[in-house]
């Protein structure tokens, strides 16, 4: 049985991936942890600490593991992996980046928003554009509040991952959605320079993705694994 180990997006929890905990539960091992700051899990995010809860929940399985990572959690993702690289069997990252110095600006622009405007601005997006998933993307924003974005935004922009992208000696699966415009430079970066990896763009998928298509998103780890 394989374990699979799903890391949310910053702002999320792990609820946004149940479609993929239903559907995989009954062939699989699926972890799906809330990061620090996030769910149930006592913060403050960062994303070393986040990443080395990571690391520590694959090292503790028997056998290497199926990573996925979305969003930020895609970065978390690569970083426990370079923490762990033997305890991962397959490695995959959707609308992830390894270096975004861009959002900079987005954090500076967070400083100045209450955390209700933060929380209405990104709950379509964080709900994969389901409606009557909102009211859940409202709440796990809100638990982790501006505080985690603020942070984590802050993090990442210092981030440059792509030196070490070279090392990620794992078969990696590099998603992005084709809505997805902000990500698809940085997904053909982390294709090209991971040396057994490949890239798949999805067709009208936005970010988060494995919300929107549920079910595409699940066929794509069980390919994967078979």
């Amino acid at each position: 049985m394989t374990t699979i180990v799903l890391v949310h997006a910053l702002g999320s929890s792990s609820r946004a991936w149940q479609p993929q905990v239903a559907a995989l539960g009954d062939r699989h091992k699926v972890l799906a942890p809330d990061l620090p700051g996030h769910g149930g899990t006592p913060g403050p995010f960062g994303l070393e600490p986040a990443a080395f809860e990571i690391a520590e929940l694959i090292a503790a399985e028997p056998d290497p593991v199926t990573l996925v990572g979305i969003s930020v959690g895609a970065t978390v993702a690569m970083l426990a992996a370079l923490d762990e690289p033997s305890r991962v069997a397959n490695l995959v990252l959707s609308g992830g980046t390894a270096h975004a110095p861009g959002v900079a600006l987005q954090r500076n622009l967070m400083r100045l928003m209450p955390t209700g405007m933060i929380t209405a601005l990104m709950s379509g997006m964080y709900a994969g554009g389901r409606p009557e998933l909102k009211t859940q993307a409202k709440e796990d924003l809100r638990t982790a509040g501006k505080r985690a974005f603020i942070n984590g935004l802050g993090e990442l922009a210092a981030l440059d991952l792509r030196p070490r992208l070279t090392d990620l000696q794992i078969p990696t699966l590099v998603l992005c959605g084709e809505r997805d415009k902000e990500n698809l430079k940085p997904a053909e970066e982390l294709a090209a320079t991971i040396p057994n990896a490949r890239l798949e763009v999805i067709p009208e998928a936005g970010h988060i993705w494995n919300l929107q298509f549920p079910d595409l998103f699940t066929e794509k780890l069980t390919d994967l694994i078979a």
